[in-house]
């Protein structure tokens, strides 16, 4: 376990309970091993912005006085027309 983790509780439906204890035996692991590794796969990490030109700073994008900006600033990010 981490020296950083955080102790919690949490209150499962029936089939939650049930999904999370047949998984936890089919991998041979715990149902907190389980939540965490479900966990894990929703945590949005660094690739997840990578590509993503809205995350992006280009010298294109930092000029001012588009005219039509507000209204078509998707096809400004994006590079998409109409």
């Amino acid at each position: 376990m981490q020296t950083d983790a955080h102790r919690t509780q949490i209150y499962l439906t029936k089939e939650q309970y049930q999904y999370l204890r047949q998984q936890a035996e089919k991998k041979r692991s715990s149902i907190a091993g389980i939540i965490r590794e479900l966990i894990d796969q929703r945590l949005p990490s660094d690739n997840d912005y990578k590509d993503n030109p809205l995350f992006s700073i280009s010298d294109d994008s930092l000029q001012m006085g588009r005219k039509k900006g507000s209204r078509q600033h998707d096809d400004y990010i994006y590079g998409r027309k109409k």
